[in-house]
């Protein structure tokens, strides 16, 4: 085995331990954004409403843009110390993560704080757009968390993991 593919090896090691890694926080962050909803539905269900009452309220959209808001953080802290070259992509997926998540589900926060009765279209997009924002924050959260990771605070021509330039 000569150097050059173990040290290849070890950045192919050493990345999917940053992803499990990124995985496992992106879980416990999410379990921290969901905590308040349940704590929600657990007393709606003690007051005699049902379980599917949380599509009612506006913080089902609240806990929307906190996702999304933690998708875009996890994406430029990802991506922060990365060559410039490849800068045009994280501005493209954050582009999209504000256009088609985080406005959205403002937008729709502010109708149901504004609308009432509450149509049930409403309560239905409200409920995708939150599928939509946990799915966001895994698909891109994750390697923009392990990006972070990998390269937390160094330069990219400073690391020791990286084969030599030839």
């Amino acid at each position: 085995m000569d150097k050059d593919s173990f040290i290849v090896g070890n950045i192919d090691d050493t990345h999917k331990t940053h992803q499990k890694a990124a995985m496992y926080a992106l879980l416990g962050d999410l379990l921290f954004i969901v905590l308040p909803l349940v704590v929600i539905s657990i007393v709606d269900l003690s007051v005699g409403r049902s379980l599917f009452a949380i599509i009612e309220s506006p913080e089902l959209s609240f806990g929307s843009a906190v996702l999304f808001g933690q998708t875009i953080i996890k994406v430029v802290s990802g991506f922060a110390h990365t060559k410039p070259s490849g800068a045009e992509q994280p501005v493209f997926i954050i582009a999209l993560i504000i256009v088609f998540g985080l406005v959205p589900s403002l937008v729709v926060l502010a109708l149901l704080l504004s609308i009432n009765p509450i149509p049930h279209e409403l309560q239905l997009a409200q409920a995708g757009i939150f599928i939509l924002g946990i799915i966001t924050f895994f698909f891109f959260g994750v390697n923009g968390h392990a990006l972070s990771l990998r390269y937390g605070g160094r330069q990219l021509d400073r690391h020791a993991d990286l084969p030599p330039s030839k």
